[in-house]
């Protein structure tokens, strides 16, 4: 029987394995026995007297963060980044994210971003070299704070640092590399001027308190947080995110990798599509995120409004179909400073498209549909759109939910919302997506366009209807990602 066996087969395995998922929230290993005794037996290499009891004794004395245990951390962590990960999700910082951030702290001129789980750093130093390559000017004399954090000590160590190998710079323009790296020997150094706003330190994103100011750790403009709480069970994700919202400022922007999508970011921040890549953002104070179907409590006016159910019948337009519903009368506002008008531009020729992408699979690997809370959600939302016919909101919400489920015909939902509002901007932003995921580019670039006009008229700090605070600028920038450079 060789050790990792053995280490197996002993009694107290199954004790260590608890302490160090209960210590790291790396649920990753609850079924990766083999795994996780392999990285035991590396720590015990130069121990081979020590045996597990005496192990636990000593990992259980001197904690987290003490040396044994950090040694052992490493082992089980990954390390493996590189710059401009996910550059499509860097893309929407860029065109969405870090815009609005500027607009919204004119006054106070700061700007503080985590990089939560930075591995060894390079997404943090990406953070740094978009904003001095692209918002240089914007940013004088601002504040400027880029905290990256890990569990790993090791890795916040290689992080301070700044050195790296090929490996972790590959794919970067050469342009880029001579401009922000030094070439030291077969290495390569982030310049000193891209590491001025960034600082890194240990952070145990499962028991750390949160938010945590004297770190940094609070009232934060842009949270990225990827690939990490893919390593977590679903309490420890849950508690997370709920944090990760609680250091966010209002409007605050939370990134995540691909894998981490799903109802658990949806019912705290509002998904906002951009090509590629979907960035959340947390809800004003008294608002719930736009895509959690808040419809379904009273809380949302979802309900006939008195406007529609008074409106006489021979104002309304005649029904191109006896069973489709009547389109109601435009509503200017859903809120006094809502835009939503309608798209009266002349229709040019469509501009070529983004390829379509997979989407990412459900966070769980199973069909969402069976996730019984959603599946409630689409009985209420069906029901409520059956009994509210001539709300254009109705439908609207229908379709998102759809759409995420990949269940129903959400395309024929926001058409209703359209039919009945043909103001409403983002149902033809949603319908567009919808389009675009399909493969039905055609159809896609002519509601980005008509998305696009639709707000053309508007001041850029009004809010979008249905948008969660999304403002008419940032919808502007999100619609102006899909089109080429030829566009107008």
């Amino acid at each position: 029987m060789n050790r990792i066996d053995a280490i197996l087969r002993d009694p107290v395995f199954p004790r260590i394995k608890a302490a160090v998922i209960g210590a790291t929230g790396l649920a990753y290993y609850a079924d990766k026995d083999a795994a996780l005794a392999e990285r035991i037996n590396r720590r015990l290499s130069d121990k081979p007297t020590l045996g597990l009891a005496a192990y636990l004794a000593q990992l259980a004395g001197e904690g987290p963060t003490g040396p044994e245990y950090q040694a052992l951390i490493n082992e089980l962590t990954v390390g493996e980044t590189f710059f401009f990960r996910y550059a499509e999700q860097f893309e929407a910082l860029c065109a969405v994210a870090i815009p609005e951030c500027l607009r919204r702290n004119r006054e106070s001129r700061l700007l503080r971003i985590w990089s939560a789980g930075c591995s060894i750093g390079p997404e943090a130093y990406t953070l740094e070299i978009l904003l001095k390559r692209h918002f240089a000017d914007q940013l004088r004399d601002w504040q400027v704070s880029i905290v990256g954090t890990d569990l790993n000590a090791s890795f916040i160590e290689t992080a301070r640092r700044g050195v790296y190998g090929n490996w972790a710079v590959r794919g970067l323009d050469p342009a880029v590399l001579a401009e922000c790296f030094d070439r030291q020997g077969d290495l390569w150094a982030v310049k000193p001027r891209f590491r001025e706003w960034t600082s890194f330190s240990v952070f145990n994103l499962v028991d750390g308190p949160l938010p945590n100011y004297p770190r940094g750790l609070g009232a934060l403009d842009v949270v990225l947080c990827r690939n990490v709480m893919i390593y977590f069970d679903e309490p420890t994700r849950t508690r997370l995110l709920e944090n990760l919202h609680q250091v966010l400022v209002p409007n605050g922007w939370l990134v995540v990798g691909h894998a981490e999508t799903g109802q658990q970011v949806n019912s705290l921040f509002t998904p906002v599509p951009v090509p590629g890549a979907t960035i959340y953002r947390k809800p004003r104070p008294g608002c719930a995120p736009a895509a959690a179907l808040p419809a379904y409590t009273p809380s949302i006016a979802v309900e006939p409004s008195p406007t529609v159910e008074s409106r006489p019948v021979e104002s309304r337009p005649a029904e191109p179909k006896a069973t489709e519903p009547k389109p109601a009368r435009k509503r200017s506002t859903a809120t006094e400073s809502v835009a939503r008008l309608r798209a009266t531009a002349a229709k040019p020729a469509p501009a070529p498209l983004p390829t379509p992408q997979p989407q990412p699979a459900s966070p769980a690997g199973s069909p969402a549909v069976a996730d019984g809370d959603r599946a409630a959600a689409l009985d209420a939302c069906i029901a409520l759109a059956e009994r509210n016919r001539l709300d254009p909101v109705v439908h609207f919400r229908l379709g998102l939910l759809e759409e995420e489920l990949g269940v129903g015909d959400p395309i024929a939902a926001f058409k209703r919302a359209l039919y009945l509002d043909s103001d409403f901007a983002l149902a033809d932003y949603h319908l567009a997506l919808a389009y675009w995921r399909r493969g039905k580019l055609a159809p896609a670039q002519r509601h980005f366009r008509n998305a696009r006009a639709t707000v053309a008229a508007h001041d850029a700090t009004e809010l979008v209807a249905e948008g969660g605070g999304l403002t008419v600028a940032e919808l502007r920038s999100m619609i102006d990602l899909w089109f080429s450079g030829e566009e107008p």
